[in-house]
This record gives C-alpha cells, structure tokens and sequence, in this order.
C-alpha cells in the first residue's frame, strides 16, 4: 500500500523549486530572447532619461514585471529585481501546483515532483515574463478556491474579487486559464447537484460576479491596442510545437523525449489503477487539453499562443493525480524526479552562461556606440546556419540603458505595453508582435532602394525599413560561424565582435530628397 505520509513532500516541493531557481542566479542576464528588451522597459519605467520614449500608464492587462521590477530596483540593481521577479515566478509553478493537491487531496503527494517539471517551458525560456508569472499566481488563487470549496465567507469572497483582478492585470491569458480551471472544477458539481437553484449560485453566479471588477476594467479602461485582429490556427504545422514548449532546458532546446514519458506514465498509471485524477478535475483536464491542442498561433496581436497551455496542462494534470504504490517505489521515483530536475538546471545554467558571456562582450563594447544612436538589428542568416537567432533578436536594446539609443523593437505596442514611442520616431517602429523579428542584411539593399514590393513580407513585416538608411545611425549585425553574406554599401564597419559586428550607416542620395 502506499505511504505517501513517510515522504516530507512539502520539503522536496521545496528543494525542487530551489534547484529550478538556483540558474538564474547563476548568471547575471538568462539567455531569453525577451529579456534584454524587458530591462530596457524597466529601466524607462524607473526613470531612466531618453529622448525616445515616455511612460504612458493605462490600465492594461499586462503590469506584472512592469510594476514589481521598477519597485524592486529601488533596493537593488535591475538585473537582480528581475532575477527575483522570475524565481518568484518559477516558485509559483512548483508549489502553486502543490497547493493545489493539497487542495484536492489534504495533502500534498510525488505528483508535485513531477509538476515541477514544467516550470521551464518554452514560454518561460521566450522570456513571456507577465504571463509566466500571472499563471503561476492563478495556481495559487485556484489552490484557494478549492480549499474553500462550501464555505466560502463574504471576506473570503471579497478577497477572490481582488485576487481576479490582480491575475487579470498581470496578464490576460493567465486570467483566462484561471477561469477556464474554475470552470472546469466547478462543472461537474453543477451537474451533480442538478443546476439547483443554490449550485447555479454558487458555482455560477459567484464566480461571474467575482469577475466584475476585471471585465469592468476590459471593457472600459484597456485603451484600443494596434492589434490587427489576425487569428492564425496552423494546427498541423504547429503540433509538434506544442509538444515541444511543454519542457525546456534552454531556448529552442525542448526535452521532447521527457515529455513523452510523462505523458505515458500518466496514461500507464491511471489505467493501471496505481494512480487517480480527482472527480472534480477531469473536466478541467479535458478542457485545457483541447485548448492546448486547438489554440491559435497567433491571436489578439500576439504570437505564440498555441505554446502556452501545454506546460499548464502537465503541471495542472499530475497535481490532480492521487498515487497507490509502495513506499521503495515512492522514495526511487523522488530520487529520481529531484536528479533529473537538478541535471536540467545544471544543462540551463550552461546554455543560459554561453549567453552571458555574449551579452556581456555586447555591453562592454557599449562606447563603440553612438550616444542616443538609432540602431537596427539584422541577422546575417547565411553566416548563422541552424544556429538560433532569436536571443539576439533584441540585442540593442541594451544601448537604450547603456546609450540612450533608440531600437525598432522594443516593446511598445499601442494597448498591450505601457513604454510608448515619442512622435515622430514612431514611423520607423514596428507596431504590432507581426512585425517584431529583425531582417536579414541581404534583404538591407532591397530595404534601402524602396523596393517593398519585391519581397511579398516587406510590406506587413518590415514598413518601417523603407528607405532606413535615412532613419538609423547604427546596424548591429549578428553573424555566426559560416561564410558571411555580402554587406550592402551603405554600412561602413566600425566594430568586430566574437559573434556580431557593429556598422556605420552611410546615407545616401535618396536621403537628400526626404
């Protein structure tokens, strides 16, 4: 029989939650492509002086790391808020799942070992800082909601109301996964007890009105983003994908294999007996399960939607499971979980310590920059091969702290980000999530001579390039180990790095007649 009592769970919780946090602190910048531009926002937000940008505060459903960083960096360096703001979200992921067994079972079991292996997932690795950690805090405040199931107090309804909103203004996504949880735990009582008058109340109504203050705040205070309303499913193309985002130990390195095997011992271990879902949260596994495998890529001006429920679904699916097995069995597979998770962190550690190393050449070299310079990142894809370029993708948004420099993609977006773009630096901007990848510096001379209609991404990916050697001072170019694309006239070297080249823009006669 089993006796999961003899087991201090709640210690190894915590164990994997600090093996899981330990790389970050390893470093002193993660190697997640997102993660230079969101410093570069924090530090705008905590007073950093720029004749770019301005702070616009509005009420927007994406204020997590943008409010508890600039907070933080009043007591510490930005570089280390922000470490704490993602371990706090990595903790979230662990023992918010715990939370929730212990919920559901009154106590907590192994499967919180096994929860843990989701804290790092592609979104996480992308540097999705608000989402991350709003679905972690969605953790929590379902534990909650499962905890008081029957006898929930005014106060206590009063403090979900404001604990809706806080999820809501971390992230709407988050916000939506919470709603979909509690929907799906809430339904099979509904149906249980009969749509009674008492249950619709409870199970309904409660839950809707405790979203007023969040739907008042959608409804009425997000301002009109740039969103362009294209939704993209890409279902086959992307499926593989979704498995993928599911665990990572590094960007763009997924441990597909381990997934796999999750995924078989759960269906192994329910259909064997040896393990039980909740009644309660079958429904909700099943709904997050169709979400991960039906959600878009691409929805409400924002890419990558369809990774952001697989990680949620595995963490949220072995905290409903209740095990029967002996005790031997139980000490190995902790053993196990707990020297699998800290072999991952160690492999993340060093993945994320290539990229220091390169992010902190890139700073030290910061004078060879032009102070309040307008730079462009380009990839030179020839000489980069299969190498992932994405961790570089907002390389210069270090010179915005370092320089005072401007770049294209740092996250501005109307609606969705609180940074905005002074007039008339606007015009060489992207303005949606569509056009935020840079070019490729064989596509520079196309870019330069106007011609948009050549290539058919031009015109929806890059309008803000035309004619850019008018525009930008300064191209960063990041090149790999393979032979090198040609370089357009207009770019004059001034810099060679290990893994990037700085270049002079020289504008030419068609910058006259602008």
């Amino acid at each position: 029989m089993s006796r999961i009592k003899d087991v201090p769970w709640p210690l190894l919780a915590t164990l994997a939650a600090v093996l899981l946090a330990a790389p970050l602190w390893a470093v002193t910048i993660p190697g997640m492509p997102d993660y230079p531009a969101h410093l570069a926002s924090f530090a705008l937000i905590a007073g950093e002086p720029s004749r770019y940008y301005l702070i616009q505060w509005a009420a927007l459903p994406n204020l997590a790391s943008e409010t508890l960083v600039p907070l933080l960096g009043r007591v510490m360096t930005l570089e280390a808020a922000t470490r704490l703001f993602l371990t706090a979200t990595v903790v979230l992921w662990v023992l918010g799942p715990a939370l929730i067994q212990r919920a559901l079972f009154g106590r907590i079991g192994p499967s919180v070992l096994l929860s843990g292996f989701f804290a790092y997932n592609a979104n996480f690795l992308w540097g999705f800082f608000n989402y991350g950690f709003a679905v972690g805090l969605a953790f929590l405040v379902f534990a909650a909601w499962i905890a008081t199931d029957g006898r929930r107090t005014a106060i206590q309804l009063a403090g979900f109301a404001v604990a809706f909103t806080l999820v809501y203004f971390s992230h709407l996504v988050g916000f939506a996964i919470l709603l979909l949880a509690i929907g799906g735990y809430e339904l099979p009582a509904l149906l249980n007890e009969r749509f009674s008058p008492r249950a619709l109340g409870a199970r309904v109504l409660s839950p809707l009105l405790l979203c007023l203050p969040a739907t008042l705040a959608f409804l009425l205070l997000k301002p009109a983003g740039a969103a362009d309303g294209h939704i993209s499913f890409d279902i086959l193309d992307t499926l593989l994908d979704r498995f993928e985002s599911a665990i990572q130990v590094g960007f763009d390195r997924p441990l597909l294999p381990l997934t796999v095997a999750l995924i078989v011992l759960f269906v192994l271990a329910v259909a064997t007996g040896r393990a039980k879902v909740h009644p309660r949260m079958r429904v909700a596994l099943a709904l997050f399960a169709l979400a991960a495998l039906f959600a878009p890529q691409w929805a409400l001006g924002g890419w990558g939607v369809h990774m952001r429920l697989p990680a949620v679904l595995g963490a949220l699916a072995f905290a409903a499971l209740e095990w029967s097995v002996t005790a031997r069995m139980l000490r190995i597979g902790a053993a196990a979980t707990l020297a699998l998770i800290a072999a991952g962190a160690c492999l993340l550690a060093w993945n994320w310590r290539l990229y220091d190393a390169q992010y902190a050449e890139f700073r030290t070299h910061a004078s060879t920059i032009r102070a309040d310079a307008k730079l462009l990142t380009v990839l030179d894809g020839d000489s980069l091969g299969w190498t992932a370029d994405q961790p570089y993708w907002h390389l210069a948004e270090f010179a915005i702290i370092d320089r005072g420099a401007f770049t294209p993609l740092l996250f501005t977006t109307a609606g969705q980000h609180i940074v905005r773009i002074r007039p008339p630096f606007g015009r060489i901007a992207a303005a949606t999530a569509r056009q935020g990848s840079p070019p490729d510096i064989d596509e520079l001379a196309d870019l330069a001579a106007g011609r948009m209609d050549s290539d058919e991404d031009y015109a929806d990916v890059y309008p803000y390039l035309n004619r850019f050697q008018c525009h930008y001072d300064q191209v960063i170019a990041i090149e790999g180990p393979g032979p090198h694309a040609s370089v357009p006239p207009m770019l004059r070297l001034r810099l060679r790095g290990s893994f990037y080249r700085l270049y002079d823009v020289v504008p030419d006669g068609a910058c006259v007649k602008r």
